[in-house]
């Protein structure tokens, strides 16, 4: 009887170190994690997901997301500001329905800023605002505008025109009066008799 329970015993003791290893390991895939490096975030009914900034450094930046509606009525993103600037929504408010998803993005709703101090490789703060969630911030990661994300950059606003002055001389119409010094007549002296 001791011979059985001897193979007994050699036999089991692999299958338990192998059963008794498994409890212990944690591997990464059976976490959850972002697929991109993008920030999360919950805004209420609203769950933003990855979250990103691209800019040139120069003062252009788009915001980059998914907005998540999981609430019982519809929403509007009304307006974001990166950093201290406020975008612009290109095309106004932009609807996240219930039960559904609304994209930011270049080929998306654009969310554009200008004159924005956010330089590739750090953080910015990203805030949201809707209609019925609540505001939230979001420290979101600055790409630069290369790779994938070389066309991402909106075009350059229009420039304003402006009232300066630009150094040109116009023509003043004839018979206005000018600022312009003018030559008095000279008259003759006549011979007295």
């Amino acid at each position: 009887m001791k011979v059985a329970v001897r193979r007994l015993v050699l036999a089991a003791t692999p299958v338990l170190v192998l059963g008794a290893a498994g409890c212990s390991i944690h591997e990464q895939t059976q976490r959850w994690y972002p697929a991109d490096n993008g920030a999360n975030a919950e805004a209420g009914d609203i769950g933003l997901r990855n979250v990103q900034v691209v800019s040139d450094g120069e003062g252009t930046a788009t915001v980059i997301a998914t907005l998540t509606n999981r609430g019982a009525s519809d929403d509007e993103l009304v307006e974001v500001v990166i950093g201290e600037v406020n975008a612009e929504l290109a095309d106004g408010p932009v609807d996240v329905p219930v039960r559904g998803v609304a994209d930011l993005g270049p080929d998306a709703d654009r969310v554009d800023g200008f004159d924005v101090e956010a330089d590739p490789g750090h953080t910015i703060t990203v805030e949201f605002r809707f209609g019925n969630a609540p505001r939230t911030t979001v420290e979101a990661l600055v790409r630069p505008a290369e790779g994938a994300y070389a066309e991402a950059l909106p075009d350059a606003p229009a420039e304003e025109p402006t009232n300066e002055p630009t150094g040109e001389v116009t023509a003043t119409p004839a018979g206005e009066p000018t600022d312009q010094p003018t030559e008095e007549p000279t008259g003759t002296e006549t011979p007295s008799e």
